[in-house]
C-alpha cells in the first residue's frame, strides 16, 4: 500500500516534471482541472466522433497549444499531430479518454478539463490507466533524471559496450573528438534508420511513406479546421459541403439527406457519413448508403439525430454536420365539450340571485378560456358577464326567460358553446288576513281585558300591527296600551260594549282588517265586605298579636283572604297571609297599620286596615347569644360566628366582639365586622379562640355571650409541598397552571395533585403553588421530603420537564429534625443547635448539604487536640530523621558528636 502511495505520486512528479522541463505553462486557475500527463502516441477513444476538432495554425508547439487551451472554456482536450495544434471540444467525457494507437505516429495529448459533472479526469479515467505504466526502477531513474520523454535527445550519451543505454533501433557510437579515450559517446540510429520527429528511429522507406493525418483502417480521425480545411500538412482544396437538416413527424419514420459539394465532381467524391449522437432508445435505427451523397435513415425514435458527412478526392476535403429532428405523432384534437349547471331553472321574485356553473366542461388537452353572452333576455337587461368557468348573476330582478351562452375554448383554439336558460317569476302575494280574536264580555268590577290577534296570517309575512277603536265608540272612554302589537291591553272599561278594529299589513303594503267586540255588563252580585277587626294595643316584651278578619262577609261566599302591612317601624311577619285569621309577629314599640283583602268568587274585592300599637311599659335587658363552639380544621380561610340569635325586647343597637384573655392573639378580624352581629376571622393558627359577644339596648341595658372555636392543625401539613415558579404571580394564567398540574402527575407517575393554595412570595412576587400528592384514589399520601426528593432528581437530569423554569421545591414545613439535637428555623430552614452541639461541615458541603446537628464540640475539640498533637510528633520525628541523615560521621570528633546528639535529645 505505501509502495503504490509512492509509486502514484512519482508518477504525479514525473508528469509535471516533462511539463516544466517542455516550457509548458505553471498550471494556474484556469488549469486547475487539467491531468498531468502528456499521452504520446494516443487518441481520443471516440476518434473523429469524439468531439469538435478546431485547428490552429499559428500554433505549432505543446507549449502554446496547451496554453491556448487552458484559456479557452469550449476546450476539453489539447491534441497535437506533428505540429499542428488541435482544440477539442467532447461530446463526452467518456470519448474522449485516451487509446493508445500503433498504426498512428507523432501524436500526443493532454486532458485540460472534463464535462460537466464530472470535476477531474481522474474520475473519468478507468483504475487502469491512473496507475504509472512504468516499472519502480524506470520511475525512480525518471524522477532523478528529470528527463522527459516526449522529444528524446538527439545526442543523449552512452557508455560503450552497454546497449541498455540506448533505445530501439540505436547503438552508442564513440565521440569523434581528438584524445577521447573516455568509454563514453552518443545514441544513434543503426543504418537504414532515420530519426523522425518525435525522437525514434525508424527505417527510411516507412519515414518516407509517412503520411501525417492520423488515421486508422476502421475509424479515421476527421478534425475540423478552424481557418483552412486542410488535415495535414499538405495543401488541400477547400470543398464546400451543404445538407439540409430535415424535421419528421411520427409515425413517418424515414427521412433521406442529401450532400451537396461545390465544385461538383460526379462520381470522384468520396462520401462517409458518421452518426455523431442520437436520443436516448435510438438504437433501432438504421442507416443506407452510408457512403453514397445521400444517406437513407429509418425507425428512426422521437428526438434529434446529429450527423457528420465528410467528402474527399484526391486533393481536395470537404465535411459539414447536420441535424435530423424526429417530432412526436401529432395529436389528434378533440373539439371541448361546453356544459351548463343547471341547464334549466327558474327564480322566483324577490330573490335575484343565481349561479351558472360551467366548471364542469372538459377536453383532451384542456380548456383556456371560457366565455358568457346573454343571448335572449328581458327589454332594458344589460348584465356585466366575467369570463370565469362560473358565473354569478345578482341583477336578475325583470320578470322573463334569459338565455345565456357559454363559449369553452382548448388549447388548439378550438371552440364549442352550449347555452342555459333561467326563467325568473314573479310570485303572487296575497293580502294578509286580520283576525282580532272572539268577542269578549267581562263582568264589572272586573274592566281590564287583553286582546288576542295573532291568528292573523299572511303568506310573507305581517310586517305591522295597528288596534284603533271603531269609529261608532270614540266617546267611550277607554286605556288602550301596546296598541302596536298583536295583544292589545284595556283598562278602565265602562258597561256598555266596544268595537275595536285591528289593521294588519304586509311586506308588499297590502292590509286587511277585523273587528272584535267586548261586551262590559254590570256586576252580576254585590262586592264582600272586609273587616280587619278593632284596633289592638299590647305591651312589650309581648311582640305577637293575633289579627281576626273572620267577621267579613259577601252575599255569595267570600273567595280569599290577603294580610299586608301599610306602615309600622319594622317588618311584621303574618302567619299565614292568606287565611281569616293570621299571627303578625316580630313587632316592636310603635304604631302598625295593617290591611286584609277579601276577594269573593266573581273577584270582587275589599279591603279594610286595623291599627296595631306596641308600648313599652318596662325595659327588659337584651339576650346575647353568641352561637354554638366550633371546631374547625385546617385550612380555612374564612370563620364565622353568627350573633344574630341574640334578641331585645324593643332592639339591639349595638354590638361588640371581645376576644377573651385566654384566646390566641394571632388571627385578624375582616372589615371591622367585630361591630355586626356576624364576626369574621381570617389568618388562624392551631388552637383555641375565645370572643365574648356583648349586645346592648337603647336603654343600655347589655348582656354578654362567650363562644369558643378550637382551630386543628391541618391532617396533610406534613405532605405539603411548596412549588416555586420564575413566574411573576400575575402573569400567570389558568392554562399554565393545569398545565403544570398535568406535568406534575406524570413525573409522580399518574399520581393526583391536589393543590392547597396559589399565592405571590411575599418579597419576590413570585408564583407559589403549595400542594400534596395522593396515589391509588387517595389511599396512599406521598409525604412531602418524597415528594421533594423525586421532582429535585427529575429535574436535576432535564430542567424543561415542567415546560415552566422552577426557582425552588420545598416542603410547606421544616421537617428536619437536626439529628435529634437542634430545631428547625422555619424562614431560614437552617438548624439551630442545641449547646455543645454543631454541625457536620463535612455532610454540609460534601454531602446531601442538609442543615444538621451531627458534631458534638466537646469530641470535636478532643479530635482536633489529638490531631495537632499527631501532626506534631510526625513533624519533630521526620526533623529528627533528617538530621540524621544529613550529619556525616567523624572519626576525630565522634565524642562531640555523640554530645551533639544528646543535647539533641535524639
Amino acid at each position: 500500500m505505501l509502495y503504490s502511495d509512492v509509486r502514484g505520486l512519482f508518477f504525479i512528479l514525473y508528469n509535471v516534471a516533462i511539463v516544466a522541463s517542455q516550457g509548458y505553462p505553471v498550471l494556474d486557475a484556469d488549469c486547475d482541472k487539467l491531468y498531468p500527463k502528456l499521452w504520446i502516441q494516443y487518441a481520443p477513444r471516440g476518434n473523429a466522433s469524439a468531439g469538435l476538432y478546431v485547428k490552429y495554425p499559428n500554433i505549432n508547439s505543446v507549449n502554446l497549444c496547451l496554453e491556448s487551451c487552458c484559456s479557452s472554456h469550449k476546450c476539453n482536450v489539447m491534441f497535437m499531430h506533428g505540429k499542428d495544434c488541435f482544440h477539442i471540444k467532447c461530446f463526452s467525457n467518456e470519448e474522449c479518454i485516451p487509446m493508445y494507437r500503433t498504426d498512428l505516429r507523432n501524436i500526443s495529448m493532454m486532458l485540460v478539463a472534463p464535462l460537466p459533472p464530472q470535476t477531474n479526469w481522474a474520475e473519468v479515467l478507468p483504475d487502469e490507466m491512473i496507475i504509472s505504466d512504468f516499472s519502480p526502477r524506470e520511475e525512480d531513474d525518471m524522477i532523478m533524471s528529470a528527463e522527459p520523454n516526449y522529444y528524446l535527445s538527439r545526442d543523449k550519451e552512452c557508455e560503450l559496450g552497454i546497449e541498455l543505454n540506448c533505445g530501439k533501433y540505436e547503438e552508442c557510437v564513440p565521440q569523434s573528438t581528438a584524445g577521447n579515450r573516455r568509454r563514453s559517446g552518443v545514441c544513434e540510429c543503426l543504418e537504414g534508420y532515420v530519426r523522425n520527429e518525435v525522437g525514434y528511429c525508424e527505417r527510411r522507406d516507412i519515414s518516407s511513406k509517412y503520411d501525417a493525418t492520423p488515421s486508422s483502417p476502421s475509424q479515421p480521425i476527421r478534425p475540423v479546421n478552424a481557418d483552412s480545411d486542410a488535415t495535414s500538412n499538405k495543401s488541400l482544396k477547400p470543398l464546400l459541403v451543404s445538407v439540409v437538416s430535415k424535421t419528421v413527424q411520427l409515425p413517418e419514420d424515414e427521412v433521406t439527406l442529401s450532400a451537396y459539394v461545390v465544385p461538383p465532381g460526379g462520381e470522384n467524391y468520396v462520401f462517409n457519413w458518421i452518426l455523431i449522437s442520437q436520443p436516448k432508445g435510438g438504437n433501432s435505427g438504421t442507416m443506407t448508403d452510408k457512403n453514397g451523397d445521400s444517406l437513407k435513415l429509418s425507425h428512426l425514435v422521437e428526438g434529434v439525430y446529429q450527423f457528420n458527412v465528410t467528402v474527399s478526392a484526391p486533393g481536395a476535403y470537404g465535411e459539414t454536420n447536420a441535424t435530423v429532428t424526429v417530432l412526436p405523432p401529432r395529436r389528434i384534437n378533440k373539439l371541448p365539450v361546453a356544459i351548463i349547471t343547471p341547464k334549466y331553472q327558474t327564480v322566483k321574485l324577490p330573490k335575484n340571485v343565481t349561479v351558472l356553473d360551467g366548471s364542469t366542461s372538459y377536453d383532451d388537452d384542456g380548456i383556456i378560456s371560457w366565455h358568457w353572452d346573454l343571448e335572449k333576455g328581458p327589454l332594458g337587461y344589460q348584465p356585466i358577464l366575467d369570463d370565469s368557468s362560473t358565473l354569478q348573476l345578482k341583477d336578475l330582478k325583470i320578470p322573463g326567460n334569459y338565455t345565456f351562452k357559454l363559449t369553452v375554448e382548448d388549447t388548439d383554439h378550438k371552440t364549442n358553446f352550449t347555452t342555459a336558460n333561467i326563467t325568473v317569476v314573479k310570485v303572487m302575494d296575497y293580502p294578509p288576513e286580520a283576525y282580532a280574536g272572539q268577542d269578549v264580555i267581562v263582568f264589572l268590577p272586573v274592566n281590564n281585558v287583553t286582546l288576542n290577534g295573532n291568528m292573523s296570517t299572511d303568506d310573507k309575512g305581517i310586517v305591522s300591527w295597528e288596534w284603533t277603536k271603531s269609529p261608532s265608540n270614540q266617546d267611550k272612554a277607554v286605556d288602550m296600551q301596546k296598541t302596536r302589537t298583536p295583544y292589545l291591553e284595556l283598562s278602565n272599561l265602562e258597561e256598555g260594549m266596544y268595537t275595536f278594529v285591528l289593521k294588519v299589513t304586509d311586506s308588499s303594503g297590502q292590509f286587511s282588517t277585523s273587528d272584535v267586540r267586548v261586551f262590559v255588563k254590570p256586576p252580576t252580585n254585590k262586592p264582600p265586605i272586609a273587616n280587619a277587626g278593632e284596633d289592638v294595643v299590647v305591651s312589650l316584651p309581648r311582640t305577637w298579636v293575633t289579627l281576626d278578619a273572620s267577621r267579613s262577609s259577601d252575599d255569595i261566599k267570600i273567595a280569599s283572604y290577603h294580610w299586608k302591612q301599610i306602615s309600622g317601624p319594622s317588618k311584621v311577619v303574618f302567619t299565614p297571609s292568606n287565611a281569616s285569621k293570621t299571627n303578625a309577629s316580630e313587632l316592636t314599640r310603635g304604631v302598625y297599620e295593617l290591611q286584609v283583602t277579601v276577594v269573593d268568587s266573581d273577584g270582587n274585592a275589599t279591603s279594610d286596615s286595623v291599627l296595631v300599637t306596641v308600648n313599652q311599659n318596662e325595659n327588659a335587658p337584651p339576650k346575647a347569644n353568641a352561637g354554638g363552639d366550633q371546631t374547625i380544621v385546617l385550612p380555612v380561610s374564612v370563620v364565622v360566628l353568627n350573633g344574630s340569635g341574640s334578641s331585645d325586647d324593643l332592639a339591639i343597637k349595638k354590638w361588640e366582639w371581645i376576644r377573651d384573655g385566654s384566646s390566641l392573639t394571632l388571627g385578624r378580624v375582616i372589615s371591622d365586622s367585630d361591630k355586626t352581629p356576624i364576626l369574621m376571622l381570617t389568618d388562624l393558627i392551631p388552637g383555641r379562640y375565645v370572643f365574648r359577644l356583648k349586645v346592648t339596648d337603647g336603654q343600655g341595658l347589655s348582656d354578654e355571650d362567650t363562644v369558643s372555636i378550637i382551630v386543628k392543625p391541618d391532617p396533610y401539613l406534613l405532605h405539603l409541598v411548596e412549588l416555586t415558579l420564575n413566574i411573576e404571580g400575575s402573569s400567570l394564567t389558568v392554562a399554565q397552571e393545569q398545565s403544570l398540574e398535568a406535568n406534575l402527575a406524570l413525573l409522580l407517575r399518574d399520581a393526583t395533585i391536589h393543590v392547597r393554595e396559589l399565592r405571590r412570595e411575599q418579597n419576590t412576587g413570585r408564583a407559589v403553588l403549595v400542594f400534596y400528592v395522593g396515589q391509588h384514589d387517595d389511599k396512599t399520601i406521598l409525604s412531602g421530603p418524597q415528594v421533594v426528593k423525586i421532582l429535585k432528581e427529575k429535574l436535576k437530569r432535564d430542567s424543561g420537564l415542567l415546560e415552566v423554569s422552577v426557582a425552588n421545591i420545598q416542603t410547606a414545613v421544616c421537617q428536619n429534625n437536626c439529628s435529634g439535637h437542634g430545631s428547625c428555623d422555619q424562614s431560614t430552614r437552617l438548624c439551630l443547635c442545641e449547646a455543645f452541639w454543631m454541625q457536620n461541615l463535612i455532610r454540609k458541603h460534601f454531602g446531601d448539604g442538609d442543615s444538621n446537628c451531627d458534631w458534638s464540640i466537646l469530641y470535636v475539640i478532643i479530635v482536633l487536640f489529638v490531631g495537632i498533637l499527631v501532626v506534631a510528633g510526625c513533624s519533630w520525628g521526620v526533623t529528627c530523621l533528617i538530621q540524621r541523615a544529613c550529619r556525616r560521621p567523624r572519626k576525630r570528633q565522634r565524642f562531640y558528636a555523640y554530645s551533639q546528639r544528646g543535647r539533641l535529645g535524639c
